[in-house]
């Protein structure tokens, strides 16, 4: 019979605290909620004390439970790791990687080094999204996501990737029509062109303002073309801007102020950085840190 220090029982505690509910350790550790609840029974009974307050709409820990998951997890996580890193010196990456990324930095940054990690290692299969909505990467299925700017899912691993420089743009046809702005208060004459209808607060040199918009895309890539056609004025990521701004077709607008700069972060769950393959890459990601942009989309 097994003792109740045996790793797993004690990892699967550690997982439903953690995740916050017996219905996320499931889904983290591909197992039936039923199968959670009852090792979870078995553990209590074999220390002989309850762990777990639970209740229909919350999970809370005994002072017993808390005490218990305050020793253990770092035990845990030595050991989860000590074991990742014996099957890495063992285990080539292999299987399935569904990763989401942000279009234009996932086009400009992300695919180019997916495409030279896949070439070194050719067992890896990656389903890869480009798209600028926020996703749920445990209900969506993913194993990694890149983000631009503020991270909300506090319960995600992160990791910095690389540091984004903003620019505020508008073309020359759009700037004959309108007067060149001289200062950030001056922004909020010009119509603008943004990802999404309530990203209209924008930070310049200290001062916010708050800029009308004209039209909203979506995606980066689309809001940079709608700025370069005259529709309006733009924020954007100055890699995705650099071409027209040395064409001519897209003119830098208060240079002299101080912009924001955004963070490109990866993150991924805790169960799933088990994967060999997701390890591997993740750490050929954070050795080019930062990651630099290899060419703007056009």
């Amino acid at each position: 019979m097994r003792e109740p220090d045996d790793l797993s029982s004690l990892s699967m505690f550690v997982c439903i605290v953690e995740e916050g509910s017996l219905s996320a350790a499931g889904r983290a550790l591909g197992l039936p909620k039923a199968t959670i609840s009852r090792n979870l029974a078995r553990l209590e009974r074999r220390l002989g004390a309850p762990l777990l307050i639970r209740s229909t709409r919350a999970l809370s820990l005994t002072d017993t439970g808390r005490r218990f998951f305050d020793r253990i997890q770092p035990i845990v996580r030595d050991a989860q790791l000590a074991t990742a890193e014996v099957k890495s010196h063992h285990a080539a990456p292999s299987g399935l990687l569904r990763i989401t990324a942000p279009v234009a930095y996932g086009q400009a940054a992300i695919a180019p080094r997916l495409l030279s990690f896949m070439g070194r290692y050719p067992a890896v299969r990656i389903d890869l999204h480009l798209h600028d909505g926020r996703v749920n990467l445990v209900n969506g299925g993913y194993d990694l996501a890149i983000r631009m700017g503020a991270i909300e899912d506090s319960e995600l691993i992160s990791h910095k990737l690389a540091d984004i420089t903003m620019v505020i743009v508008a073309s020359p046809s759009w700037l004959e029509q309108h007067e060149v702005p001289r200062r950030p208060a001056d922004l909020a004459q010009h119509a603008a062109v943004v990802n999404r209808p309530e990203l209209v607060q924008w930070r310049v040199g200290g001062e916010t303002v708050r800029v009308p918009w004209r039209m909203s895309t979506g995606n980066m890539i689309v809001t940079r073309d709608a700025a370069r056609a005259g529709v309006g004025i733009a924020f954007v990521p100055e890699f995705l801007a650099l071409g027209d701004l040395e064409r001519g077709s897209l003119v830098r607008l208060l240079p002299d102020f101080e912009l924001p700069v955004i963070q490109a972060t990866a993150l991924y769950t805790r169960a799933a950085i088990q994967s060999v393959a997701l390890r591997t890459l993740l750490d050929d990601l954070l050795a080019s840190r930062p990651i630099e942009i290899d060419a703007a989309p056009p």
